[in-house]
């Protein structure tokens, strides 16, 4: 072998890249682990935030332990009625309606007319004098007012249109719903003596958004609610539960 092949067999190998290609590598080599590792951090960062929002703090979950269940609102049984409206004004949001019908004596065996007068409530002042409405019982406002304005039958004078609109059932149980949970606030920050944030333990229990504050209530005090003994009585009876409404029974 000649001396010059010898010389160069001793010689370190020569890469046979270029510098500007070693330097393109070595930069593609360092992004893709820049990436990879802000991809693993963003992956740990999303699953401690998962477990956060599920996980509930121990001072809320104090503060859930000392509210107290509330009572179940009280259903009625209802029945409608037709009546003309005898007068109007007399009283905030409360009308005197006359229903004329018949009733039965069994003395004589036929029936005769009777008119029987009622304090209907009239929750946006919508009835005027002389209207014929209907009304349904199982209301109780008051002492005295246990009725409520469901429609009007005919009007008088003055068209619908240009009245408040009378309130429908389902808009009456969702006010009612409303005061419900709003003196179950105030009840309950003047026995702990702070405020209760409804949306805050509901942002901790993952309640969806847009949840009535009564619904609140009800899912952070599920079947816990108290129940009247007779109603108790009821439910064990129909539902074979006491704490299952006929609703869930079904």
């Amino acid at each position: 072998m000649a001396p010059n092949h010898i010389l160069r067999a001793t010689m370190p190998i020569r890469s046979l890249a270029s510098p500007m290609v070693q330097a393109r590598s070595t930069l593609l080599q360092s992004i893709s682990q820049s990436t990879r590792s802000a991809s693993t951090s963003q992956s740990s960062r999303n699953t401690e935030t998962s477990n956060a929002s599920s996980q509930t703090t121990p001072s809320e979950l104090a503060e859930l332990k000392h509210l107290q269940a509330p009572a179940l609102l009280r259903s009625y049984a209802y029945t409608l009625k037709t009546g003309t409206v005898e007068s109007v004004g007399r009283m905030e949001r409360t009308v005197s309606v006359i229903q004329r019908h018949t009733v039965w004596n069994k003395q004589i065996g036929k029936y005769y007319p009777k008119e029987t007068r009622y304090l209907v409530s009239d929750p946006r002042n919508s009835l005027r004098e002389g209207d014929v409405i209907e009304f349904s019982s199982g209301a109780p406002k008051s002492r005295r007012v246990h009725h409520v304005i469901e429609r009007i039958i005919t009007p008088f004078a003055v068209p619908i249109e240009d009245r408040p609109a009378v309130l429908s059932r389902e808009e009456r149980e969702q006010e009612r719903e409303r005061r419900w949970a709003e003196k179950y606030v105030r009840r309950e920050s003047r026995r702990l003596g702070k405020e209760v944030n409804l949306s805050q333990l509901a942002e901790s229990m993952n309640i969806e958004e847009g949840t009535s504050d009564a619904q609140i209530i009800h899912q952070i005090h599920k079947g816990n609610e108290r129940i009247g003994k007779v109603k108790k009585l009821v439910l064990e009876r129909t539902t074979g539960s006491p704490s299952q409404t006929p609703a869930e029974a079904l």
